[in-house]
């Protein structure tokens, strides 16, 4: 079975969503710092690679997307904000181990 141009870049994006939430998971998880940052910044290797492929799709017309309602996004953007809000500032830093 081949598979057409769409179908491979599909899973392409697919894989590399995939590998990024993995990667991010892992560095949530890690228990030494050197791998906590190696793991972080393989996530985001993933995921600028993911983009680069959306990218490309969104380009050549095959992933098609419509520009979001300005209204919804201040609506999400002021819950975002209350929520935020509600909880309180963050903890602090952590300290190196």
């Amino acid at each position: 079975m081949e598979m057409d141009e769409r179908a491979i870049l599909r899973d392409c994006l697919d894989t590399l969503k995939h590998a990024s939430v993995c990667y991010l998971q892992a560095s949530l998880e890690a228990d030494s710092d050197e791998l906590r940052k190696t793991f972080a910044r393989l996530a985001v290797d993933k995921s600028e690679e993911k983009n680069a492929v959306f990218n490309l799709m969104h380009q050549a017309g095959i992933y098609k997307t419509q520009p979001a309602d300005p209204a919804q996004v201040e609506s999400l953007r002021q819950e975002c904000r209350q929520f935020l809000d509600r909880l309180g500032p963050g903890p602090s830093l952590p300290t190196a181990r």
